[in-house]
């Protein structure tokens, strides 16, 4: 896979979720399609995977296995 801008990632992430806001969050799948779309190619799911895992909690809530939203402070 081609390496992508540094951020890209994050942005895409936290973009994503600031748009589908919601008490049950986002599946990581979900978003992990998402950034593949927006990007216009694949993204490694490792890549999504880790910096939802480094960044829970602090930016991100884990709401369920597998399930994220932005945390109260990132979504104000």
């Amino acid at each position: 896979m081609e390496k992508l801008q540094p951020g890209r990632v994050r942005d895409g992430i936290v973009g994503f979720l600031r748009e589908h806001d919601s008490i049950e969050g986002v599946a990581y799948e979900e978003i992990a399609t998402h950034l593949d779309q927006q990007l216009g190619k694949p993204v490694a799911r490792s890549s999504v995977r880790s910096y939802l895992n480094l960044n829970t909690p602090g930016k991100f809530e884990r709401v369920g296995r597998g399930r994220y939203r932005l945390d109260s402070a990132s979504r104000a």
